[in-house]
């Protein structure tokens, strides 16, 4: 049986390209998109690619907590269950941006918004076969402190700062699901696809650059590691991880320390208002 795959923001890059393969692949794609136009191109070329290929459009703005709850209702009527949630969408602005709720964009879309979609999206999960939650963090992430005075926003807006800390908090939220929804059988890991050359990294630090650049490939070949991760059996009751290269990679020590998973996530549940797991 094929398995049904929800990927946030999978209409342009490295989420495209992870749509079409998982199609290609036989799984059927739940697209959950901001851009709706952008999302009804992405899906149309999908399926003329794979003319038998299953796939649905939803709308999802991550920058708009109530419009995120509105979204996950909205998906709750249409599907009785999913097998694999890709927390694949993201930000990198250029200069400090804020969401519908006052967070600093990277941190809101690209952290508390995710948070908020996969816990509206756990019971689903549940019903899922062997269901996974996959994180799309980076080796940026090795930049990232966790800094609550920044949430709301910073008084100096540097992008890779602000950046390391959505992609260190990415990490740190999946290492507390891998913890918590271990009884019930579901799994959760965080991954670098490997980075794609575009205009962010002109504002990389250079020692970043030197991790970095090995790295740098297509988005089409950025896609097959959580396409894979997503659907190959190797990867069954794996959890708790970070891959990048198709193997676990080395995390920061800020991305191992537990403790400041257990604050980070507490913290975000007071923000959401939303009980712990």
């Amino acid at each position: 049986m094929s398995k049904r795959v929800l990927i946030t923001g999978g209409n342009s890059g490295i989420g495209l390209c992870t749509a079409e393969q998982l199609a290609a692949r036989g799984a059927e794609v739940i697209l959950a998109c901001r851009d709706l136009d952008k999302g009804q191109a992405a899906l149309a070329r999908i399926k003329n690619a794979h003319p038998r290929a299953k796939v649905r459009l939803f709308p999802l703005d991550l920058s708009d907590l109530e419009g995120i709850r509105d979204s996950a209702a909205t998906i709750f009527q249409e599907l009785d269950h999913i097998d694999v949630l890709i927390n694949n969408a993201g930000v990198v602005p250029t200069r400090q941006q804020f969401s519908k709720d006052g967070y600093e964009m990277q941190f809101g879309v690209n952290y508390l918004g995710p948070v908020l979609f996969t816990h509206l999206m756990l019971p689903l999960l549940q019903k899922g076969e062997q269901p996974r939650i996959l994180h799309l963090a980076s080796v940026a992430h090795w930049l990232g402190r966790i800094n609550k005075k920044t949430w709301r926003g910073r008084k100096l807006y540097l992008t890779m700062d602000a950046y390391g800390q959505s992609k260190l908090a990415n990490i740190l939220f999946s290492n507390i699901l891998a913890d918590r929804l271990a009884e019930l059988g579901i799994t959760s890991n965080a991954l670098h696809p490997g980075g794609v050359d575009t205009p962010i990294f002109r504002y990389a630090p250079k020692p970043l650059m030197a991790l970095i650049r090995p790295t740098l490939t297509t988005p089409e070949k950025a896609a097959r590691l959580p396409v894979s991760l997503a659907l190959d059996p190797q990867y069954a009751g794996v959890t708790g991880e970070y891959f990048a290269n198709f193997k676990p990679a080395m995390r920061s020590p800020l991305a191992r320390n537990a403790k400041l998973a257990e604050t980070l996530y507490y913290d975000t549940m007071a923000e959401l208002d939303l009980p712990a797991l």
